[in-house]
């Protein structure tokens, strides 16, 4: 089959990842983050139980998997969710797509400490090219040094969506992507949503204005239930290998959106460190065999 479908499909993905973080960024401003994410996901375990019934699916949990499951869960949702929503509040959209990117070498660097695979040396290097790039992004090299909170959250929080990485590989054998999303997701609401009621209950809803829950509308929809079946599409047209590469695009569209949407200016130096950041993500994405975070996961949920 022809791949300019695939690739347009790809593309619309990234596009609606990077404006999903500009958008987010936007609506915070309005509504407190806790409360955001806590309402965000009031909603979002129905819709993706709704996913996996539309595929002709069903969900079956085994005993022996809790512990993995729960694991999952924090990692993927309870977890990760708290950094990434804390750290767009405290960080630019830009600088949180492309820190939050950081999740396939922080995996990287797992598998090759517990032994689960042999990581070669193109890879390291590659790495080592995007921890570069981030300090030349931070402005360490220009005396323009602004490493914020906000930025140390969104990369433990890609520290820690890394360990989802692994642990969902396991669980992937015995479940599938769509029941494996669903489960992790309802189980990490339970984590998110207690931690929310006092946010949501001192906020005057009166005063968010209408825009702001027409941006909640799209965090609910977009990041998962129109997006993930097309991305899962794409791997099986052309491989789970090259449908990663495609994830690096979602800085540049975050950084790219920012600018009309959030009135950002990007530094030179900032483009730089961005540009060897993605390059060297990308260099150690290709170089060797396809691995386990590439062939069997999702891209970093927001």
């Amino acid at each position: 089959m022809p791949r300019l479908p695939v690739i347009l499909g790809l593309l619309y993905v990234i596009c609606c990842w990077g404006l999903n973080t500009v958008l987010v960024k936007i609506a915070i401003g309005y509504l407190n983050p806790l409360a955001f994410l806590s309402l965000r996901f009031l909603v979002m375990p129905p819709l993706a139980i709704l996913l996996v019934w539309l595929a002709g699916e069903r969900i079956h949990i085994e005993k022996r998997d809790l512990p993995l499951l729960i694991l999952c869960s924090a990692c993927g949702y309870g977890l990760y969710q708290y950094c990434w929503v804390v750290g767009l509040a405290n960080t630019s959209a830009f600088a949180s797509a492309l820190l939050g990117s950081f999740a396939p070498l922080f995996t990287l660097a797992i598998v090759a400490i517990s032994g689960h695979e042999r990581v070669r040396g193109g890879r390291w290097s590659g790495a080592v090219v995007a921890l570069v790039g981030i300090a030349i992004f931070e402005g360490l090299f220009s005396g323009r040094a602004t490493f914020r909170v906000g930025d140390a959250l969104t990369l433990l929080g890609a520290a820690i969506f890394a360990i989802y990485n692994v642990v969902s590989a396991r669980l992937l054998g015995r479940y599938t992507p769509l029941s494996l999303l669903a489960i992790t997701m309802c189980i990490g609401a339970v984590m998110i949503v207690p931690s929310g009621i006092p946010a949501i209950v001192h906020t005057d809803f009166a005063r968010v204005p209408w825009q702001t829950w027409a941006i909640f509308a799209y965090a609910v929809f977009f990041p998962i239930v129109l997006t993930y079946p097309v991305w899962s599409w794409g791997i099986t047209k052309i491989g789970a290998a090259r449908v990663s590469l495609f994830s690096y695009l979602t800085p540049v569209v975050a950084g790219l959106i920012s600018i009309p949407l959030l009135g950002a200016h990007i530094g030179g130096y900032q483009l730089l460190g961005a540009a060897l950041c993605l390059g060297g993500m990308i260099v150690a994405n290709l170089l060797g065999n396809v691995s386990l975070w590439t062939s069997r996961t999702l891209g970093v949920e927001r």
